[in-house]
């Protein structure tokens, strides 16, 4: 069920392996915040007040002091989806920028990942200490520096069209979650095309496209 929608992005912080320094960059172009469950106890009450904790609740301490400061409590006690997928259909938002969502637990993190691609009609980057991950629908173009690491990970069974700005041309290249990866390709020119056949696809970056990344998500949501 639908609790609210933003016509801004939203930042959401969840429990897995925390950066403060990714968070703080997250709310300046994302200030409204939602805690999901357990990232609630990365928060400082004296400094980061979020506007919503959702998620079964199980994990999040402190809730009454936190009830204190204003911030509603939505707990949602389904057991057939994580928090993290409780949150996206609950709020709709141009994006999302998701903190700690990996790290800490292998299946959490997989899990995470999964649910950007179940529900890729919300738009979401999901920001690791290292990485930036998020999906591919059918075709993405991005300006990037020569050199970066780009790596593609499907999901499903994607097939390549085209490519441009690669090092490794994907086109009529087979990606396959148990058989054909795209891991460690390298960016060769500044404009790069990605295009596919389907859904299914996650790129990975490393954290220093940041800047590039959230360019390319306000000129494609924020129209």
């Amino acid at each position: 069920m639908l609790v609210k929608s933003y016509n801004k992005p939203l930042t959401l912080i969840g429990g897995g392996e925390f950066s403060k320094r990714i968070f703080s960059k997250c709310l300046r172009i994302a200030p409204t915040l939602i805690a999901v469950d357990s990232g609630l106890n990365h928060l400082d009450i004296k400094k980061s007040i979020p506007k919503w904790v959702i998620g079964d609740l199980d994990s999040a301490k402190k809730i009454e002091v936190w009830k204190k400061k204003g911030i509603k409590i939505k707990s949602i006690q389904e057991q057939e989806t994580t928090d993290f997928e409780k949150c996206l259909y609950s709020f709709n938002a141009p994006y999302f920028l998701a903190n700690a969502f990996l790290g800490k637990r292998i299946d959490h993190s997989l899990a995470t990942i999964s649910t950007i691609v179940k529900m890729r009609n919300k738009k979401v980057i999901l920001l690791g200490k290292k990485d930036i991950l998020f999906h591919i629908e059918n075709s993405i173009e991005l300006d990037l520096k020569k050199g970066i690491r780009l790596s593609l990970f499907p999901l499903n069974n994607v097939n390549g069209v085209k490519s441009k700005g690669l090092k490794y041309d994907i086109k009529n290249v087979k990606f396959s979650p148990s058989n054909k990866l795209g891991t460690s390709n390298e960016v060769t020119g500044t404009k790069v095309l990605i295009e596919l056949d389907g859904p299914g696809m996650i790129i990975i970056l490393p954290q220093k496209c940041f800047k590039d990344v959230i360019l390319k998500f306000n000129q494609e949501f924020l129209k």
